[in-house]
């Protein structure tokens, strides 16, 4: 049997929707995403969006998972290089997060995410997505690291990212500070320093 091809009418309507959803959590939280919310911002009508989210949840899950996207893989040279140097892999990654985590859009996502976890498996997953991209991004360079004796041979990457991501919420969240390059390098050079051999 021929495989089905979506519709492209129906890709680029869902397309827009969860563009609108994450637009609306943006200006107003998790709660400004609502089925009509949505409908009027992405021009369709209700049925449309419901057609795709027949529930509340999955609607908002649809726009915080669309605020999340994997950290970007770091180039050749710097993986290549990082078993005897892990510190520019580290950087590369935490400054992509420090970036995100600047971004009014995706600290919007995360604080929902974080928030929402408490109360509900699907925002308990998306929390755990969230926390296993940022460990298995790291986890190359620590674990080549440690091999090499860069690390402490006792250092796992949940661990170390623990103690590289924490300081980096702490500064946006509770301080409001803004990470700039020169902070995340900071807080990886400390990080570095503490749990070398």
């Amino acid at each position: 049997m021929p495989e089905q091809r979506a519709d492209p009418r129906q890709v680029r309507s869902r397309a827009a929707m969860v563009t609108a959803a994450t637009a609306l959590l943006t200006e107003g939280g998790l709660e400004a995403v609502t089925h009509q919310a949505v409908a009027a911002h992405a021009g369709v009508g209700r049925a449309t969006v419901y057609r795709h989210w027949a529930d509340l949840l999955g609607l908002r899950l649809a726009a915080l998972e669309a605020g999340m996207p994997p950290l970007s893989p770091a180039p050749e040279d710097v993986r290549a290089a990082s078993g005897a140097e892990p510190r520019a892999e580290l950087v590369h990654y935490l400054r992509q997060l420090g970036e995100r985590l600047d971004d009014a859009h995706a600290g919007a996502v995360l604080a929902a995410v974080l928030g929402g976890a408490q109360y509900d498996d699907g925002m308990q997953r998306l929390r755990q997505t969230v926390l296993t991209q940022i460990v298995d991004s790291l986890r190359p360079a620590v674990t080549a690291a440690v091999a090499r004796g860069r690390l402490r041979d006792d250092l796992t990457a949940e661990t170390f990212a623990m103690t590289i991501v924490g300081p980096l919420v702490y500064q946006r969240f509770l301080v409001g500070a803004r990470l700039g390059h020169d902070m995340v390098d900071a807080v990886v050079d400390a990080a570095l320093r503490a749990w070398a051999p």
